[in-house]
């Protein structure tokens, strides 16, 4: 098992950051190589046992991927567990308060089974360019929102 932990700080507030992850469309938008994430369970998005099933697109190849919501606590965490193929995964992230904005700690566990254990050795590798990619995204989705709401023409018919 490879377990990775990388982190990056925003100049978001952390209530803002949590509400973003805490969104099921966001996911859409900074998870690397998504192409769904769709709400399998009933009730709403961002509570414990909420499970997804998203599909990933690694070079025309569509992987599909089972999540589920393992822990929520507003403004300071959310974490999932899933499986992608013969690969186990959890992962989540960890906020924290900074005089800039919000740290976002993202770490990821994968555990491969079967036939995937062959690719052991390269998990961390894996873990860590899919983590570096995942706040990278993150990051500038958030930044996004900034540049909307600061925007001069905000609200602006013109």
């Amino acid at each position: 098992m490879a377990r990775i932990e990388s982190s990056i700080i925003v100049t978001k507030s952390v209530s803002d950051v949590f509400s973003f992850l805490n969104t099921r469309e966001s996911h859409l938008k900074f998870i690397p190589r998504i192409t769904a994430f769709d709400q399998t369970s009933p009730g709403a998005f961002g509570q414990v046992g909420t499970t997804i099933a998203g599909m990933l697109n690694y070079f025309g190849i569509r992987i599909p991927v089972q999540y589920e919501v393992i822990e929520i606590k507003p403004n300071h965490r959310l974490a999932m567990k899933g499986q992608m193929g013969p690969v186990q995964f959890k992962d989540g992230y960890v906020l924290h308060a900074t005089e800039k904005g919000s740290e976002i700690k993202f770490w990821l566990e994968l555990i491969p089974t079967g036939w995937a254990k062959v690719f052991s050795p390269f998990s961390g590798l894996i873990g860590k360019v899919h983590a570096w990619e995942t706040l990278r995204n993150l990051k500038r989705e958030l930044n996004k929102i900034e540049e909307i709401a600061s925007s001069p023409l905000r609200g602006s018919s013109q």
